[in-house]
C-alpha cells in the first residue's frame, strides 16, 4: 500500500452535503490519486493561463481552472463546477464548528462574464441551492446559486453587466 503524501476535503459548492476525499499517494510525472479509495493516474499539462489538459486513466480531459482562496472553479465540456478545497488540518480545525454558519454571504462571479438574468430583488428569502442569477461565460450559461439560506440584502448588478472575476454580485444575510 502507498503512503499517503497529502490529503484534502473537496466539496461541489452546488451539492455542499457531498464531500470526497482526495489522497495523493504517489507525486511524479504521473500522479497516483485516490478519492474516496479508488486510486487513478493522473498527468496534466498547462495549456494556457487557466487551460488544462488532464488524463485521467489514459482518458484526456480538456478543462479551464481558475481559483480564489480555497475555491476552485473549473469547466469541464461545458460544465461549470465551484469546489471548496481543504487541507487536512483545516478540515480539523472547522469540523470544531460544527454548527452551520450564519451571517453575511458575499456572491462573486467565479470567472469573467455577463449577467443574463437574476432571478431574485433585493429582499428577496432564498435558501442554500436557490439559483440567484445566470452568468454567461465562455458562451455557456452558468446558474449561480446560493450557499446559504438568508435574505437578499444588496444587489450590484442588473442584467447585461459585465463582471470580471470575483466581482461582487450580491449580498445574503
Amino acid at each position: 500500500m502507498s503512503t499517503t503524501l497529502a490529503t484534502y476535503y473537496a466539496r461541489l459548492l452546488d451539492m455542499p452535503d457531498n464531500e470526497y476525499k482526495v489522497e495523493i499517494l504517489e507525486d511524479g510525472p504521473v500522479k497516483k490519486i485516490a478519492v474516496n479509495g479508488k486510486v487513478y493516474e493522473v498527468d496534466y499539462n498547462l495549456g494556457g493561463d487557466s487551460i488544462h489538459s488532464i488524463i485521467i486513466d489514459h482518458h484526456s480531459h480538456g478543462v479551464q481552472i481558475s481559483s480564489s482562496n480555497s475555491t476552485y472553479t473549473i469547466m469541464n465540456k461545458g460544465e461549470l463546477y465551484q469546489i471548496e478545497l481543504k487541507g487536512e488540518m483545516e478540515k480539523i480545525h472547522n469540523s470544531r464548528n460544527a454548527a452551520e454558519s450564519v451571517g453575511r454571504q458575499v456572491v462573486q462571479a467565479p470567472m469573467p462574464g455577463v449577467i443574463l438574468k437574476t432571478y431574485v430583488k433585493k429582499g428577496d428569502i432564498v435558501q442554500r441551492g436557490d439559483p440567484l442569477c445566470v452568468l454567461v461565460a465562455m458562451k455557456m450559461e452558468n446558474e449561480i446559486r446560493s450557499l446559504a439560506d438568508g435574505t437578499v440584502k444588496e444587489i450590484f448588478v442588473e442584467d447585461a453587466a459585465k463582471v470580471g472575476l470575483n466581482d461582487r454580485i450580491m449580498v445574503i444575510e
